[in-house]
């Protein structure tokens, strides 16, 4: 089978431009596509879970957890294939020599998922050092970041049942709030996060500039009880952040 390279799939989105509205048509793509290059938004939504709260599955699909190393780095790369993640083999390598923890959900012995966390006692992460998420880590909590599904596993609840063995391995790691983002209109991801329990705490505003990021901390719009509910885990956070 052929593979596209972004080149060759712009000038054949070019081409049918051209074909579709004339000259004008194909010059108002190219507009489109400048200005998404010198100009970029983006909404971020900061969720937290407490780990005293893990519900189970209705349905389990037979996935086990195991703590990802380097040997399991050939897997790995035929899950960045998959998912077509170009870098995703060298951002692996590098989170496993940096001392990042990770999980691989398997089903027999193939890696149909994996999750990656941090805490306070690990290098400072990049998202936390470049989103502004305004994520605190104290003693007692994680981060959790990069989760990936094998599309030929979706299917049957199977991120719900790989958030639930890692909540509960992280849980008996002795953390007590799990942390993370969502792109606020990944409909589906938050529907997967909001049925496991997750809230939302605050939401970051990213905006792109040419090549230069800015990043703003705003409330999100969320119930009055889920507002004092996050005000107590995060309160709860900072105080821990301080002991």
């Amino acid at each position: 089978m052929q593979r596209h390279t972004p080149l060759h799939s712009t000038l054949r989105e070019l081409r049918r431009r051209l074909a579709a509205g004339g000259l004008r048509g194909m010059l108002a793509f190219l507009a489109s596509g400048l200005r998404a290059q010198l100009l970029k938004r983006e909404t971020l939504v900061v969720l937290v879970k407490p780990l005293d709260q893990i519900a189970v599955p209705a349905r389990t699909g037979g996935v086990r957890l195991e703590p990802l190393g380097h040997r399991h780095l050939p897997a790995l790369r035929e899950l960045n294939r998959e998912r077509g993640d170009l870098a995703g083999d060298a951002r692996f390598t590098a989170d496993l020599d940096a001392g990042f923890g990770g999980f691989g959900g398997f089903r027999g012995d193939e890696l149909v998922a994996c999750y990656w966390w941090t805490d306070g006692t690990m290098p400072p992460h990049r998202d936390l050092r470049e989103f502004g998420l305004g994520i605190d880590l104290g003693p007692a909590d994680v981060y959790g970041f990069d989760l990936y599904v094998h599309k030929a596993h979706r299917a049957g609840g199977t991120a719900n049942e790989v958030l639930y063995l890692v909540e509960t391995a992280l849980r008996e790691r002795g953390f007590e709030r799990l942390w993370g983002w969502v792109v606020a209109g990944n409909r589906g991801a938050r529907w997967t996060y909001d049925a496991r329990g997750y809230r939302p705490a605050w939401q970051v505003e990213r905006t792109r500039v040419l090549r230069r990021w800015r990043s703003r901390r705003a409330d999100i719009n969320a119930s009055t009880a889920e507002r004092k509910q996050v005000a107590v885990w995060t309160s709860s956070s900072t105080s821990s952040s301080s002991s």
